[in-house]
């Protein structure tokens, strides 16, 4: 029963990052914007595509994404569709973090997918797998193939959650 709690919050709190950092930031509010810096932006109106390249850093009062690189394409009424972090990618929000080569989320379906010896960390919890893939509207995460969950003990875990 532990485990499954331990998958579930993991799952939940990945989800909680594909949403967040989704989030468009608002102009005047400065604890709800969200900030990406980056060595140089190029963005193509024609192909409603935003490059951000070396070193890039997003972010939000509840999350910070780290990557070489990011790609941020919009659908034709200018709303996000899809956002692609490529290069060392590492996600951060409060005590959870999640690493790959490469984390794409895209807003329709609600999806994140990341990919590149994808592991993703909550405290001694670590989940790893070839492909981790995550659905924020069903609220499902699927690890395969490969997919190995390493638990902290029992009483450190039921700790945590108090």
């Amino acid at each position: 029963m532990g485990r499954m709690v331990v998958l579930a919050m993991l799952g939940l709190a990945w989800s909680a990052v594909a949403v967040e950092s989704a989030k468009p930031a608002k102009a005047g509010e400065d604890t709800n914007s969200t900030v990406i810096t980056s060595t140089q932006l190029s963005f193509d109106q024609q192909k409603r595509k935003a490059v951000f390249e070396g070193n890039v850093v997003v972010t939000d009062r509840e999350i910070k994404i780290l990557s070489d690189r990011l790609k941020v394409f919009f659908t034709e009424d200018n709303k996000v569709d899809r956002i692609e972090a490529e290069g060392r990618v590492t996600i951060i929000r409060n005590d959870l973090q999640a690493t790959g080569e490469k984390a794409t989320y895209d807003m329709k379906e609600g999806k994140m997918q990341l990919t590149g010896n994808p592991r993703i960390q909550r405290d001694q919890d670590t989940l790893t797998g070839e492909t981790v893939t995550l659905w924020r509207n069903s609220k499902r995460i699927l690890c395969e193939p490969n997919a190995r969950l390493v638990i902290s003990s029992e009483q450190e875990m039921n700790r945590s959650f108090k």
